[in-house]
Protein backbone atom coordinates (compact mmCIF):
# COMPACT_ATOMS: atom_id res chain seq x y z
CA UNK A 1 0.00 0.00 0.00
CA UNK A 2 3.09 1.71 0.53
CA UNK A 3 4.67 1.82 -2.31
CA UNK A 4 1.12 2.18 -4.22
CA UNK A 5 0.30 5.32 -2.40
CA UNK A 6 3.82 6.87 -3.31
CA UNK A 7 3.73 5.92 -7.01
CA UNK A 8 1.17 8.80 -7.54
CA UNK A 9 4.15 11.08 -6.41
CA UNK A 10 6.12 13.21 -9.14
CA UNK A 11 9.50 12.72 -7.49
CA UNK A 12 7.95 8.59 -7.41
CA UNK A 13 12.15 7.30 -8.19
CA UNK A 14 12.85 8.80 -4.70
CA UNK A 15 10.58 6.31 -2.69
CA UNK A 16 9.66 2.98 -5.19
CA UNK A 17 12.54 2.40 -6.42
CA UNK A 18 14.18 1.10 -3.21
CA UNK A 19 11.56 -1.55 -2.62
CA UNK A 20 12.10 -2.48 -6.44
CA UNK A 21 14.97 -5.05 -4.85
CA UNK A 22 12.85 -6.56 -2.27
CA UNK A 23 9.92 -7.10 -4.50
CA UNK A 24 11.73 -8.92 -7.02
CA UNK A 25 13.38 -11.27 -3.76
CA UNK A 26 9.78 -11.66 -2.89
CA UNK A 27 8.50 -12.56 -6.46
CA UNK A 28 11.68 -14.71 -7.24
CA UNK A 29 11.63 -16.84 -4.16
CA UNK A 30 7.58 -17.49 -5.15
CA UNK A 31 8.45 -18.47 -8.46
CA UNK A 32 11.31 -21.03 -7.64
CA UNK A 33 9.08 -22.24 -4.59
CA UNK A 34 5.99 -22.97 -7.30
CA UNK A 35 8.24 -24.39 -10.04
CA UNK A 36 9.53 -26.98 -7.23
CA UNK A 37 5.82 -27.65 -6.15
CA UNK A 38 4.04 -30.90 -6.99
CA UNK A 39 1.32 -30.88 -10.08
CA UNK A 40 -1.06 -30.80 -8.19
CA UNK A 41 0.40 -28.33 -5.10
CA UNK A 42 -1.56 -24.88 -4.31
CA UNK A 43 1.22 -22.77 -5.18
CA UNK A 44 0.93 -24.71 -8.95
CA UNK A 45 -2.78 -23.74 -8.75
CA UNK A 46 -1.87 -20.02 -7.56
CA UNK A 47 0.80 -19.73 -10.82
CA UNK A 48 -2.29 -20.86 -12.96
CA UNK A 49 -4.46 -18.37 -12.15
CA UNK A 50 -2.04 -15.69 -11.58
CA UNK A 51 -1.08 -16.18 -15.45
CA UNK A 52 -4.74 -15.82 -16.51
CA UNK A 53 -5.16 -12.60 -14.34
CA UNK A 54 -1.80 -11.19 -16.19
CA UNK A 55 -2.87 -12.92 -19.34
CA UNK A 56 -6.31 -10.67 -19.17
CA UNK A 57 -4.31 -7.37 -18.07
CA UNK A 58 -2.00 -7.89 -21.22
CA UNK A 59 -4.76 -8.29 -23.56
CA UNK A 60 -6.61 -5.06 -22.11
CA UNK A 61 -3.05 -3.14 -22.59
CA UNK A 62 -2.66 -4.50 -25.57
CA UNK A 63 -6.18 -3.46 -26.79
CA UNK A 64 -5.83 0.34 -25.68
CA UNK A 65 -2.03 0.08 -27.42
CA UNK A 66 -3.49 -0.71 -31.00
CA UNK A 67 -5.94 1.98 -30.50
CA UNK A 68 -3.45 4.43 -29.36
CA UNK A 69 -1.18 2.67 -32.22
CA UNK A 70 -4.29 3.24 -34.86
CA UNK A 71 -5.17 6.79 -33.75
CA UNK A 72 -1.57 8.18 -33.70
CA UNK A 73 -0.48 9.82 -37.57
CA UNK A 74 3.67 9.64 -38.27
CA UNK A 75 4.94 12.86 -37.89
CA UNK A 76 6.69 14.84 -41.06
CA UNK A 77 10.79 13.72 -40.99
CA UNK A 78 13.10 16.04 -38.84
CA UNK A 79 9.59 17.54 -36.98
CA UNK A 80 10.95 19.08 -33.27
CA UNK A 81 8.57 16.28 -31.03
CA UNK A 82 8.35 19.58 -28.44
CA UNK A 83 5.82 21.54 -31.57
CA UNK A 84 3.48 18.40 -31.16
CA UNK A 85 2.97 17.77 -27.50
CA UNK A 86 0.22 20.35 -25.84
CA UNK A 87 0.97 21.20 -22.03
CA UNK A 88 -0.84 20.70 -19.31
CA UNK A 89 0.94 22.38 -16.49
CA UNK A 90 -1.97 21.79 -13.81
CA UNK A 91 -1.32 18.06 -13.92
CA UNK A 92 2.06 17.98 -13.76
CA UNK A 93 1.75 17.10 -9.62
CA UNK A 94 0.31 13.73 -10.24
CA UNK A 95 2.51 10.76 -11.85
CA UNK A 96 2.44 9.85 -15.14
CA UNK A 97 0.84 13.67 -15.50
CA UNK A 98 3.21 14.64 -18.42
CA UNK A 99 1.56 11.54 -20.86
CA UNK A 100 -1.48 14.00 -20.80
CA UNK A 101 0.80 16.01 -23.23
CA UNK A 102 1.04 13.40 -26.11
CA UNK A 103 -1.33 13.98 -29.19
CA UNK A 104 -2.21 12.07 -32.28
CA UNK A 105 0.53 13.55 -33.90
CA UNK A 106 2.82 13.10 -30.47
CA UNK A 107 2.21 9.54 -30.71
CA UNK A 108 3.38 9.31 -33.90
CA UNK A 109 7.43 9.61 -32.96
CA UNK A 110 6.38 6.61 -31.30
CA UNK A 111 5.12 3.93 -33.31
CA UNK A 112 8.25 1.41 -32.81
CA UNK A 113 8.29 1.34 -29.75
CA UNK A 114 4.29 1.56 -29.11
CA UNK A 115 3.91 -1.81 -31.58
CA UNK A 116 7.66 -3.39 -30.43
CA UNK A 117 5.82 -3.40 -25.82
CA UNK A 118 2.08 -4.04 -27.57
CA UNK A 119 4.37 -7.47 -29.32
CA UNK A 120 5.83 -8.62 -26.37
CA UNK A 121 3.12 -7.74 -23.52
CA UNK A 122 0.65 -9.77 -25.65
CA UNK A 123 3.20 -12.96 -26.47
CA UNK A 124 5.04 -12.91 -23.22
CA UNK A 125 1.79 -13.07 -21.00
CA UNK A 126 0.17 -15.67 -23.62
CA UNK A 127 3.34 -17.84 -23.53
CA UNK A 128 3.30 -17.59 -19.62
CA UNK A 129 -0.42 -18.55 -19.20
CA UNK A 130 0.22 -21.35 -21.89
CA UNK A 131 3.18 -22.67 -20.41
CA UNK A 132 2.18 -22.86 -16.82
CA UNK A 133 -1.66 -24.19 -18.06
CA UNK A 134 0.65 -27.43 -19.66
CA UNK A 135 3.03 -27.72 -16.21
CA UNK A 136 5.60 -25.76 -17.55
CA UNK A 137 6.09 -23.16 -14.97
CA UNK A 138 9.80 -22.57 -15.16
CA UNK A 139 9.07 -22.46 -19.06
CA UNK A 140 6.78 -19.70 -18.32
CA UNK A 141 8.95 -18.16 -15.82
CA UNK A 142 11.33 -17.41 -18.64
CA UNK A 143 8.64 -16.24 -21.28
CA UNK A 144 8.10 -13.57 -18.76
CA UNK A 145 12.08 -12.79 -18.72
CA UNK A 146 12.21 -12.33 -22.46
CA UNK A 147 8.95 -10.18 -22.10
CA UNK A 148 10.80 -7.89 -19.85
CA UNK A 149 13.81 -7.84 -21.98
CA UNK A 150 11.41 -6.33 -25.41
CA UNK A 151 9.41 -4.10 -23.08
CA UNK A 152 12.78 -2.52 -21.50
CA UNK A 153 13.93 -2.30 -24.98
CA UNK A 154 10.70 -0.53 -26.23
CA UNK A 155 10.80 1.42 -23.13
CA UNK A 156 14.82 2.50 -23.63
CA UNK A 157 13.95 3.28 -27.18
CA UNK A 158 11.21 5.55 -26.59
CA UNK A 159 12.89 7.89 -23.72
CA UNK A 160 15.64 7.99 -26.91
CA UNK A 161 12.75 9.79 -29.08
CA UNK A 162 12.01 11.99 -25.54
CA UNK A 163 15.49 12.86 -24.72
CA UNK A 164 15.21 16.06 -26.56
CA UNK A 165 12.95 17.15 -23.75
CA UNK A 166 14.05 15.37 -21.05
CA UNK A 167 17.73 16.53 -22.02
CA UNK A 168 19.39 19.74 -23.17
CA UNK A 169 22.41 17.87 -24.54
CA UNK A 170 21.85 19.37 -28.30
CA UNK A 171 21.99 22.90 -26.58
CA UNK A 172 25.63 22.17 -24.70
CA UNK A 173 27.13 20.87 -27.71
CA UNK A 174 25.66 24.13 -29.73
CA UNK A 175 27.36 25.99 -26.39
CA UNK A 176 30.70 24.59 -26.66
CA UNK A 177 31.31 25.17 -30.03
CA UNK A 178 30.93 28.64 -29.19
CA UNK A 179 32.03 29.32 -25.68
CA UNK A 180 35.16 31.28 -25.00
CA UNK A 181 36.78 31.52 -21.22
CA UNK A 182 34.86 34.31 -19.45
CA UNK A 183 31.30 33.33 -21.45
CA UNK A 184 28.60 33.11 -19.03
CA UNK A 185 25.52 30.73 -19.67
CA UNK A 186 22.12 31.83 -17.48
CA UNK A 187 18.98 29.59 -17.26
CA UNK A 188 15.81 31.28 -17.55
CA UNK A 189 13.82 29.67 -15.27
CA UNK A 190 15.27 27.03 -12.01
CA UNK A 191 18.49 25.37 -12.36
CA UNK A 192 17.00 21.60 -12.28
CA UNK A 193 15.05 22.81 -15.85
CA UNK A 194 18.60 23.08 -17.26
CA UNK A 195 20.80 21.34 -14.83
CA UNK A 196 22.28 18.94 -18.22
CA UNK A 197 23.60 22.01 -19.61
CA UNK A 198 26.14 21.81 -16.44
CA UNK A 199 26.75 18.07 -16.51
CA UNK A 200 27.40 18.16 -20.08
CA UNK A 201 29.54 21.02 -20.51
CA UNK A 202 30.97 21.20 -17.16
CA UNK A 203 30.58 25.25 -17.14
CA UNK A 204 28.91 26.65 -13.90
CA UNK A 205 25.81 27.79 -14.63
CA UNK A 206 24.12 31.68 -13.50
CA UNK A 207 19.80 31.43 -12.47
CA UNK A 208 17.54 34.51 -13.88
CA UNK A 209 15.46 33.56 -10.65
CA UNK A 210 14.86 34.71 -7.24
CA UNK A 211 16.81 32.12 -4.86
CA UNK A 212 14.58 29.03 -4.42
CA UNK A 213 14.64 25.07 -4.98
CA UNK A 214 18.13 22.87 -4.03
CA UNK A 215 20.18 25.86 -4.43
CA UNK A 216 18.44 27.92 -2.15
CA UNK A 217 20.04 26.81 0.75
CA UNK A 218 23.47 26.69 -0.25
CA UNK A 219 23.29 30.68 -1.94
CA UNK A 220 22.80 31.45 1.81
CA UNK A 221 26.70 30.68 2.70
CA UNK A 222 29.30 33.84 2.60
CA UNK A 223 31.42 31.70 0.81
CA UNK A 224 29.05 31.10 -1.91
CA UNK A 225 29.74 31.44 -5.40
CA UNK A 226 27.53 34.12 -7.33
CA UNK A 227 24.71 31.92 -9.18
CA UNK A 228 21.22 33.82 -8.87
CA UNK A 229 20.79 36.79 -11.00
CA UNK A 230 18.11 39.52 -10.49
CA UNK A 231 16.34 41.34 -13.01
CA UNK A 232 19.33 44.40 -12.98
CA UNK A 233 22.15 42.58 -13.40
CA UNK A 234 21.22 40.69 -15.63
CA UNK A 235 19.98 43.32 -18.42
CA UNK A 236 23.78 44.73 -17.15
CA UNK A 237 25.31 41.14 -18.34
CA UNK A 238 23.06 41.41 -21.76
CA UNK A 239 24.61 44.78 -22.53
CA UNK A 240 27.95 44.15 -21.29
CA UNK A 241 30.95 43.26 -23.67
CA UNK A 242 30.87 39.63 -22.38
CA UNK A 243 29.14 36.95 -24.01
CA UNK A 244 25.70 35.47 -22.39
CA UNK A 245 24.14 32.28 -23.51
CA UNK A 246 20.87 32.42 -22.48
CA UNK A 247 18.79 29.41 -21.94
CA UNK A 248 15.35 29.54 -21.95
CA UNK A 249 11.99 27.12 -22.81
CA UNK A 250 9.92 30.49 -23.83
CA UNK A 251 9.67 31.70 -27.18
CA UNK A 252 9.91 35.30 -26.37
CA UNK A 253 11.24 35.66 -23.14
CA UNK A 254 9.88 38.24 -21.06
CA UNK A 255 13.25 39.43 -20.16
CA UNK A 256 14.57 40.09 -23.70
CA UNK A 257 11.50 41.45 -24.96
CA UNK A 258 12.77 44.89 -26.56
CA UNK A 259 16.92 43.82 -26.53
CA UNK A 260 19.05 42.20 -29.40
CA UNK A 261 19.03 39.00 -29.49
CA UNK A 262 20.57 36.25 -31.22
CA UNK A 263 19.57 32.58 -31.56
CA UNK A 264 22.27 29.92 -31.30
CA UNK A 265 20.36 26.62 -31.31
CA UNK A 266 16.67 25.32 -30.78
CA UNK A 267 15.78 21.94 -29.58
CA UNK A 268 12.78 20.27 -27.34
CA UNK A 269 10.87 23.26 -27.15
CA UNK A 270 13.97 25.17 -25.44
CA UNK A 271 16.53 27.18 -26.64
CA UNK A 272 19.80 29.52 -26.40
CA UNK A 273 19.76 33.03 -26.95
CA UNK A 274 22.67 35.06 -27.29
CA UNK A 275 23.73 38.85 -26.61
CA UNK A 276 25.99 38.26 -29.39
CA UNK A 277 26.46 37.11 -32.83
CA UNK A 278 27.68 33.68 -32.89
CA UNK A 279 30.47 34.73 -35.33
CA UNK A 280 31.68 37.41 -32.73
Amino acid sequence: MIVAFFSFSTRQEYYTIPAVPAMALLVGGWLAKESDAEADAADRRAGKGSSAVLFAIAVIGSLIGLILLISSHPPAPGTDLATLLKKNPQDYDFSLGHFLDLTPQALGAFRGALLGAVVSLLLGAGLNWFLRKRGYPMRGNLALALMMVGLLACVHSAFVTFSPILSSKPLAVAIQRHYQPGDIIVVDGEYHQASTLNFYTGIPLRVLHEPSGNLWYGSKFPDAPHVFETRASFDALWAGPTRVFLWTDQEDPKELRGEKRYVLARSGGKSILTNRPAGD
